[in-house]
């Protein structure tokens, strides 16, 4: 058993068609209330709208390219319109994802976010913190994207 612990679910990922994009942008901030912050992850070929106050995320295939867009839109003609992931907070990413893996996990991706990358898509509040993250493929019915935040010293 892993004891690199968790600390709990961080945010949901969904993930909708383009076409779905102002209604589901309506439905968050209107009906239940939740404001969101746009963000345009070109890099991604996504459009993200998120929360991280209300641990939503909404993510859509805005781009022909990008190193997500193709993985969205398989989603979306697989599945439909859904819950894509789980973000799940970790205190050692290294440990948790060996004990992922010696249980079947397969890792799709492990890529850091600098503390730079965090400012830009506006994923803190204030903090200075980069982030560790690895996401796998589907195992047990879920999506799990584990995340450890990395505090940047102070100078």
């Amino acid at each position: 058993m892993a004891t690199g612990g968790g600390r709990g679910v961080h945010h949901v990922v969904w993930c909708v068609w383009p076409e779905s994009w102002p209604a589901v942008r309506a439905f968050w901030e209107k009906v239940i209330g939740v404001p969101l912050d746009e963000l345009d992850l070109a890099d991604l070929g996504l459009k993200v709208l998120v929360s991280w106050h209300g641990g939503v995320e909404v993510m859509t295939p805005a781009y022909q390219t990008g190193t997500m867009s193709d993985a969205a839109r398989r989603f979306l003609v697989e599945r439909g319109e859904g819950v894509y992931a789980v973000v799940y907070d970790v205190r050692n990413i290294e440990e948790v994802v060996s004990s992922f893996t010696a249980h079947g996990g397969r890792l799709l991706f492990r890529k850091p976010i600098s503390a730079d990358e965090v400012d830009e898509r506006k994923l803190s509040d204030g903090e200075r913190f980069s982030i560790l993250h690895a996401g796998f493929d589907d195992h047990l019915g879920m999506r799990i994207v584990l995340q450890e935040v990395v505090p940047e010293p102070c100078e």
